[in-house]
């Protein structure tokens, strides 16, 4: 996936790349959380973190220990905002200084069908009534696309509210033809700053990308 790049509209950096086990590369602190976590799980974590400080390193950042807070969220240098995907051998990651944007969200997913079972999670009524609407060659993508685009958004919100939604909690109003679309929060009381955002989204031959960022006021 080459695209990445499009999703943004700020100044951002971008870094991708296979998935690789590189912990040598890695910091202490770094090595030590992901000790006891399986093969998968430390390449994912240390290509991410080795890609990260080369995004970082672009838009002028220091070179830092990037260890995730408990709930598995980065952890950014102060003045700089991120994101991070990973799908099965391919990682993604976004930064930007905070005086430019105030937060991104970043999703990449394996193009592929969702389960029945998580087309019950994902979708909301509105979104199964505009699904069968659409051309048929389109209906087996649009679910992948719909849950890349719910979890860009909510990486995007996490750090303004610290808040947990589920993918029923938001709603997409999706466009096609210009790869964009418009994620409204259903939940009551969610904060008027992220309540409603914009995306983009690409769709290549092997994966989705999907991208969310809320701009400086």
């Amino acid at each position: 996936m080459t695209a990445i790049a499009d999703l943004f509209r700020g100044p951002v950096a971008i870094e991708t790349s296979a998935l690789w086990l590189a912990e040598h590369e890695l910091y202490p602190e770094e090595r030590a959380h992901i000790q006891n976590a399986v093969p998968k799980r430390r390449a994912e974590f240390a290509t991410a973190r080795i890609l990260s400080r080369r995004a970082l390193a672009a838009v002028g950042a220091p070179s830092v220990a990037l260890v995730p807070t408990a709930d598995r969220a980065p952890v950014w240098p102060s003045g700089y905002t991120g994101s991070i995907s990973h799908c099965a051998d391919y990682c993604a990651v976004v930064v930007a200084r905070s005086r430019d944007v105030r937060s991104l969200g970043l999703d990449v997913e394996d193009l592929r069908e969702l389960e029945p079972t998580m087309l019950d999670l994902v979708l909301t009524p509105t979104e199964r009534r505009w699904l069968c609407a659409q051309p048929a060659t389109l209906r087996p993508l649009l679910p992948i696309v719909i849950f890349s685009a719910k979890e860009a958004y909510y990486k995007c919100q996490y750090p303004i509210t610290r808040g947990f939604l589920e993918f029923r909690d938001v709603e997409l109003a999706i466009e096609w033809a210009s790869g964009t679309f418009e994620a409204r929060v259903l939940k009551e009381g969610w904060p008027a700053a992220v309540a409603r955002l914009s995306g983009r989204f690409l769709v290549d031959d092997d994966r989705v990308g999907c991208g969310v960022e809320l701009a400086q006021d």
